[in-house]
């Protein structure tokens, strides 16, 4: 593991190793959901989503105890698991395995809005088979399938209310993570600084207008992902022409 993490290999984004890690993540989220439809059996359900959310969470500690017992200086960033993925992907097991509605109404959006960005866009310097590559993919095509998992097998949806609750848990969050950077000096989320690779953060100019800016796009992000969720009900033919109601 110390001679991975020695390796030196510039990522490029949408290249060809970009381009295999997203034919791997549909490949990965549509078999783990096909074997979860074909179980019956609720517990043999939750027992494969259990199993299926914990391999990015061992990736993501192998790694982390490996950069504890590497030379100095110590990153704490890298290690400790306050970005929102790395969060999520310790709390989304929890959720899949006791079938939680509210951990997937707050933890649904953030994955699709936030996770999905970070494949399509990732923040990664290093290629494969660097430990940081490994960790980085692993842990954001878990979050993906783990909670497309919940709607596809388990027939979880979202709603407005939903919407409302994520919204204000991960301002909660964040303000909790604000906290954490102020005392060890980091920039977990990104909010003393903006990630060092293009993104739509880039759009709203320097600190602190692209938070005010991420708050805009994260409403418009979450309601992006809210749409296939909405059901318009239209009225009866009958209805139509006569305007009764």
């Amino acid at each position: 593991m110390h001679r991975l993490l020695l390796f030196q290999a510039d990522f490029v984004n949408w290249g060809a190793e970009h381009q295999w890690w997203l034919a791997a993540a549909v490949a990965s989220i549509v078999c783990w959901i096909f074997v979860g439809r074909q179980l019956t059996n609720e517990l043999q359900q939750r027992r494969l989503a259990l199993l299926m959310s914990l391999i990015p969470v061992a990736i993501w500690a192998s790694v982390s105890v490996q950069l504890l017992q590497a030379p100095p200086p110590l990153r704490l960033d890298l290690i400790l698991p306050f970005h929102i993925c790395y969060f999520l992907n310790l709390l989304l097991p929890f959720m899949l395995w006791r079938k939680s509605y509210f951990l997937f109404e707050v933890s649904y959006f953030m994955v699709m809005a936030g996770c999905i960005q970070a494949l399509l866009t990732p923040d990664i310097p290093q290629s494969f088979p660097h430990p940081f590559n490994i960790r980085y993919f692993f842990v954001h095509i878990g979050l993906a399938q783990s909670i497309l998992f919940a709607v596809f097998v388990y027939g979880f949806r979202p709603t407005w209310r939903s919407f409302g609750k994520a919204f204000l848990w991960s301002n909660i969050y964040f303000v909790f993570v604000a906290g954490i950077n102020l005392l060890l000096g980091t920039n977990f989320m990104y909010l003393c600084k903006k990630p060092p690779n293009p993104t739509l953060l880039d759009l709203f100019g320097e600190w602190p207008w692209y938070i005010l800016g991420g708050e805009l796009l994260a409403v418009v992000l979450f309601t992006v992902v809210l749409l296939p969720f909405l059901r318009i009900t239209r009225p009866a033919p009958e209805q139509r022409r006569t305007g009764i109601s």
